[in-house]
């Protein structure tokens, strides 16, 4: 996992990101190195920065040899945004282009998660009710018992891709699956649908054919963040996507932030990206955990208060029933409140509170912010339980129309004293400036 920071303000874009990457075999983690590039220059002509994050290759392919390359050709931008999707296109066309084999790998794992997801929630289900002693389950074969939980769970998973988000596709018009996409993809729901029945397991992969363009939990990803200026542009932009590989022939992906800092509208902005619960915690005052937690508290406590208050009561059965019902009108009304508005205007106003004084921010201030920001999260890992998801050295960029992109801290794989020739190839002037110094 990562932690990622961006930080703008009218003159500049502060980026900052750490360096640790897991190393995982499907959902196990097994190991943690703390050296990973992830802040990149996305173009040699134009002030313009790029993170990556969670999926570190793109169609079996290491996304910073690809950044590296799209780099070298030298195109022409308007906008950051153009630059952006740019890029998408320009990944679209190389994942076209990879191997049937890489293809269909990669579609199997989209679809793992789902087979995975649905062999667990029908395992937990059936040990819940083995677990409640249920009579009735003594009378019918466990086989039995197990198809119709597997059922229970297929339709669940219909009903939630039915209302899930659309996935954009990167070209015009998306195909359908070919013959040997939806052959791999009947592959792994055999392979890892094991609870369930042959008709069960053909239903499943009719969803999951029908629901292809649905954005579906647990699919690899990488996280995409570019900002900077291009040629318009006199203050930074931001744009940031997830990219779910070249499925059915075309990039899919979702877009998650655009950002436009403008005399106008969006003065300065702070942005957490992958593991955000601490920047968001001091940002906002509250995350989404703290939130669920809340909900959950007030939830059972409210509950309990109404029902002890009209047990308390002497009141006719009809005029009880009546009173129930307006308790659960008000308690819907509190939640949705709470949720709604009160959450709201907490993170609204600590927000603000940060932002006002980031507008003003001088770029140093940025970048020394943008920093501070990962290492919060990086602490809080390393006294956690669990693996050190977030760590390593921690580099910083800051952009601005001026100045372009400009490296604060960077690490390398090698030591500087011992490489000169290394500098010199890539840049002259700097083996004729030390060859000028006394």
């Amino acid at each position: 996992m990562t932690a990622e920071i961006a930080i703008l303000n009218k003159t500049a874009v502060a980026l900052a990101a750490d360096s640790a990457v897991t190393i995982s075999s499907g959902s196990t983690p097994h190991k943690i190195f703390d050296s990973a590039d992830k802040l990149f220059e996305l173009s040699c002509d134009y002030p313009i920065g790029i993170m990556i994050n969670n999926d570190m290759n793109f169609m079996e392919t290491p996304l910073p040899v690809l950044i590296k390359r799209y780099r070298a050709d030298g195109r022409k931008f308007d906008k950051v945004e153009d630059a952006a999707y740019d890029f998408l296109n320009y990944l679209d066309e190389f994942g076209a282009r990879a191997p049937e084999s890489v293809q269909l790998r990669h579609l199997e794992r989209h679809v793992m998660p789902i087979a995975d997801e649905i062999q667990l929630h029908s395992q937990r289900i059936l040990a819940g009710l083995i677990d409640s002693d249920d009579a009735s389950l003594s009378d019918r074969p466990f086989t039995e018992v197990m198809a119709e939980q597997v059922s229970r769970a297929i339709e669940q998973l219909d009903a939630e891709l039915g209302q899930a988000e659309d996935a954009l596709f990167i070209g015009q018009g998306r195909r359908k699956l070919s013959k040997s996409e939806k052959e791999a993809v009947s592959k792994v729901i055999d392979e890892r649908l094991t609870v369930a029945t042959d008709e069960q397991r053909a239903d499943l992969a009719t969803i999951v054919i029908k629901n292809i363009g649905k954005v579906v939990w647990g699919a690899p990803n990488t996280g995409l963040i570019v900002a900077g200026f291009a040629d318009d542009e006199l203050f930074p932009t931001l744009v940031s996507f997830e990219v779910y590989g070249t499925i059915v022939g075309r990039l899919k992906y979702t877009k998650t932030n655009n950002v436009d800092i403008d005399r106008n509208g969006v003065r300065a902005r702070v942005l957490p990206f992958a593991q955000r619960e601490m920047v968001e915690r001091f940002l906002y005052g509250l995350d989404d955990d703290i939130q669920d937690r809340i909900m959950t508290f007030c939830r059972q406590s409210v509950t309990r208060i109404a029902d002890q208050l009209i047990e308390s009561l002497d009141l006719p059965e009809g005029d009880q029933k009546a009173l129930v019902n307006e308790a659960l009108v008000a308690e819907k009304a509190f939640f949705n409140g709470l949720e709604k508005d009160s959450f709201a205007a907490i993170r609204q106003k600590s927000r603000m509170e940060i932002e006002d004084m980031v507008e003003f921010m001088p770029k140093s201030e940025m970048a020394e912010m943008a920093e501070a920001l990962v290492n919060l999260t990086s602490i809080k890992r390393k006294v956690s339980q669990g693996m050190e998801t977030v760590g390593g050295p921690i580099d910083v960029a800051v952009i601005s129309k001026a100045e372009g992109f400009v490296w604060v801290k960077r690490k390398h794989y090698f030591p500087q004293e011992l490489n000169q020739s290394y500098f010199s190839r890539k840049w002259p002037e700097f083996g004729q400036h030390r060859e000028s110094k006394p």
